[in-house]
């Protein structure tokens, strides 16, 4: 779980990682500053005094998390960003002469936050965002993130490689361990007798996002992920969380739903499973 220093911390990467967003030769962005999270008209009144284009980092808090588990839920925040054009509101928009537009601001922050790894584990993800107001000629948007650990984001290897490929979101799911045996009784005696005939095969499942740069490399990824079914070499797993499964071999390999693309990076996305057995059990 996120302590107070932890969003400290990610609150400072994401102001770092604004004031670094170029705009040609020039920074994006004339302000970039961190604010306490306050009722939306007090910020979005703040924001439009400042020097612009701007940018407000303001952490939110936690998201409702999962109650059956009673675990917290993810650290949010939300980037302010605000733009004007004196001549006509359009400009403020798509962009003017010595003016960078809302979207192209959004564009800009989004391709620089959404995905990116900050205090070392959190990776951030972009959930939604919307207008959050302004008068004429002047526009302010909000953008709203999610802090995750970025152990769900790290992927796990099979015999020292991860053939899922390195940037794709893989989370492991080890499942149970089960015994083999031959259970027996005599009449008249209490109880049962257990032969016992060792350990079988512990199933492991591979869930999540395959992502790639291209449609080619993705379809190379799925390629080697195949070969390696028609291959049923055995060797060790190994996944974010230091865990390592010995004499494993790759059993199955399944797309869920259709092959889409990520609107932000541009990424070739394929929701799948893989499923794995630990044959040494």
């Amino acid at each position: 779980m996120a302590d107070m220093s932890d969003w400290a911390t990610i609150e400072s990467e994401v102001v770092n990682v604004l004031a670094e967003l170029a705009a040609g030769q020039e920074k994006l962005l004339a302000t970039v500053a961190a604010r306490t999270a306050r009722d939306r008209k007090v910020l979005v009144e703040a924001i439009r005094s400042e020097r612009l284009p701007a940018a407000y980092a303001v952490i939110t808090g936690r998201s409702s998390g999962d109650r059956d588990a009673a675990l917290a839920g993810r650290v949010q925040f939300s980037v302010l960003i605000a733009t004007r054009s004196l001549r006509a509101d359009d400009e403020a928009r798509v962009d003017g002469q010595g003016v960078v537009g809302a979207w192209t601001i959004a564009r800009q922050v989004a391709g620089g936050l959404h995905d990116q790894v900050v205090a070392d584990t959190w990776l951030l993800s972009l959930m939604d965002e919307r207008p959050a107001g302004g008068e004429s000629g002047t526009i302010v948007w909000e953008q709203r993130y999610e802090a995750i650990r970025a152990a769900a984001a790290t992927a796990p290897t099979f015999d020292g490689v991860a053939f899922a490929g390195t940037s794709s979101k893989i989370c492991v799911e080890v499942g149970e361990l089960k015994r083999a045996s031959e259970l027996f009784a005599f009449p008249g005696v209490d109880g049962v007798f257990e032969r016992f005939g060792g350990v079988r095969d512990r199933p492991i499942w591979w869930r999540g996002q395959l992502r790639a740069a291209s449609d080619a490399a993705l379809n190379a990824i799925e390629a080697g992920i195949e070969a390696k079914i028609r291959a049923g070499r055995a060797a060790t797993m190994a996944d974010a969380w230091g865990r390592s499964f010995a004499e494993c071999v790759v059993r199955a390999y399944r797309r869920s739903g259709p092959r889409v693309r990520d609107e932000l990076s541009g990424a070739v996305v394929q929701e799948a499973e893989i499923e794995l057995a630990q044959l040494a059990g």
